[in-house]
Protein backbone atom coordinates (compact mmCIF):
# COMPACT_ATOMS: atom_id res chain seq x y z
CA UNK A 1 0.00 0.00 0.00
CA UNK A 2 1.15 3.48 -0.82
CA UNK A 3 0.96 5.91 2.11
CA UNK A 4 0.20 9.63 1.88
CA UNK A 5 -1.11 12.57 3.87
CA UNK A 6 -4.57 14.05 3.30
CA UNK A 7 -4.79 17.83 3.94
CA UNK A 8 -8.31 18.96 4.78
CA UNK A 9 -9.64 22.38 5.69
CA UNK A 10 -12.63 21.93 7.98
CA UNK A 11 -14.33 24.54 10.13
CA UNK A 12 -11.53 26.98 9.39
CA UNK A 13 -8.77 24.61 10.52
CA UNK A 14 -6.20 22.84 8.40
CA UNK A 15 -6.15 19.17 9.40
CA UNK A 16 -3.93 16.33 8.19
CA UNK A 17 -4.87 12.66 8.10
CA UNK A 18 -2.77 9.62 7.24
CA UNK A 19 -4.00 7.70 4.22
CA UNK A 20 -3.19 4.54 2.30
CA UNK A 21 -3.99 3.57 -1.26
CA UNK A 22 -4.78 -0.09 -1.93
CA UNK A 23 -5.15 -1.42 -5.45
CA UNK A 24 -7.30 -4.39 -6.30
CA UNK A 25 -8.02 -6.15 -9.56
CA UNK A 26 -11.32 -4.27 -9.81
CA UNK A 27 -10.20 -0.83 -8.63
CA UNK A 28 -8.85 1.13 -5.71
CA UNK A 29 -9.71 1.89 -2.11
CA UNK A 30 -8.45 4.69 0.06
CA UNK A 31 -7.99 4.10 3.76
CA UNK A 32 -7.91 7.24 5.90
CA UNK A 33 -7.17 7.29 9.63
CA UNK A 34 -9.62 9.73 11.21
CA UNK A 35 -8.74 10.07 14.88
CA UNK A 36 -7.93 6.37 15.21
CA UNK A 37 -10.82 5.11 13.07
CA UNK A 38 -10.07 3.68 9.65
CA UNK A 39 -12.47 5.12 7.07
CA UNK A 40 -12.58 3.37 3.68
CA UNK A 41 -13.35 5.54 0.67
CA UNK A 42 -14.32 3.87 -2.59
CA UNK A 43 -16.52 4.33 -5.64
CA UNK A 44 -20.11 3.14 -5.42
CA UNK A 45 -22.10 1.53 -8.24
CA UNK A 46 -22.92 4.97 -9.68
CA UNK A 47 -19.29 6.11 -9.72
CA UNK A 48 -19.63 8.49 -6.77
CA UNK A 49 -17.27 8.37 -3.81
CA UNK A 50 -18.61 6.93 -0.57
CA UNK A 51 -17.17 6.40 2.88
CA UNK A 52 -17.49 3.15 4.79
CA UNK A 53 -17.04 3.35 8.55
CA UNK A 54 -16.69 0.48 11.00
CA UNK A 55 -19.40 0.00 13.63
CA UNK A 56 -17.09 1.41 16.31
CA UNK A 57 -17.15 4.77 14.51
CA UNK A 58 -20.56 5.51 16.02
CA UNK A 59 -19.00 5.26 19.48
CA UNK A 60 -16.37 7.89 18.59
CA UNK A 61 -18.84 10.38 17.06
CA UNK A 62 -16.97 11.11 13.85
CA UNK A 63 -18.39 14.29 12.37
CA UNK A 64 -20.23 13.59 9.10
CA UNK A 65 -19.13 16.98 7.79
CA UNK A 66 -15.50 16.02 8.31
CA UNK A 67 -15.97 12.84 6.27
CA UNK A 68 -17.63 14.90 3.53
CA UNK A 69 -14.69 17.34 3.57
CA UNK A 70 -12.23 14.45 3.15
CA UNK A 71 -14.24 13.08 0.22
CA UNK A 72 -14.25 16.55 -1.37
CA UNK A 73 -10.42 16.57 -1.26
CA UNK A 74 -10.36 13.32 -3.24
CA UNK A 75 -12.99 14.62 -5.68
CA UNK A 76 -10.87 17.72 -6.32
CA UNK A 77 -7.86 15.50 -6.97
CA UNK A 78 -10.02 13.26 -9.18
CA UNK A 79 -8.67 10.08 -7.64
CA UNK A 80 -10.14 6.63 -8.05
Amino acid sequence: MEEFEVPVIYKGKELFFNGKLATFSYGYKLYVDVDGTEVVIERDDHGDLRALLPDVASEKNIDKGLIEAIIEVFKELQVL
